[in-house]
């Protein structure tokens, strides 16, 4: 009689193990590594150059303007002695409405980095996520898992390259 329930555990415990290792060979799973693609494609690339040029153009000429605005403060230091009062006041109002602009436009700058960075990102993000849809579908793969969320993986189930080939052709 004592040997009963321990039976019975034994053959829940059977049963258990067949039904599980059933599924388990069905599942396919791949891992996917969106910081590797972010930093590392092709096409996310040529769209990070294109805005540097952007950015760049905008960096020249805030760093123009304060070459303009530093000439006019050293033309009030070397020479303010010899101004008139209203000479020296008109340059001086100008250096200050020329520093407020350009802080503005420091301002505006940074600003626009940072939306377009979170924009281009998001966007980049989201067109890899459809793609990796895709790519479950197509590779009837049963999960695909972000890296940084795993705590392991064998590099066999790595899809970053193909996703990543795949994000480079379209």
């Amino acid at each position: 009689m004592k040997r009963l329930p321990f039976i019975f555990v034994c053959i829940v415990a059977f049963i258990s193990t067949c039904i599980f290792s059933t599924y388990a060979a069905d599942l396919k799973i791949g891992i996917l590594d969106t910081q590797k693609i972010v930093l590392k494609s092709e096409k996310i690339n040529k769209y990070r150059d294109e805005f540097s040029r952007e950015l760049d153009a905008k960096r020249q000429d805030f760093m123009k303007k304060q070459g303009e605005a530093k000439a006019l403060e050293d033309d009030l230091k070397n020479n303010g002695n010899r101004m008139t009062d209203d000479v020296y006041r008109e340059k001086s109002d100008k250096l200050r409405r020329e520093a407020r602009d350009l802080k503005r436009m420091q301002e505006e700058i940074e600003a626009e980095l940072k939306s377009k960075e979170a924009d281009m990102t998001r966007k980049f993000l989201t067109e890899i996520k459809a793609l990796s849809v895709e790519y479950l579908k197509k590779e009837k793969l049963s999960l695909i898992l972000e890296k940084s969320s795993a705590v392991a993986s064998d590099d066999a189930i790595d899809i970053t390259d193909q996703i990543m080939k795949l994000y480079d052709s379209k």
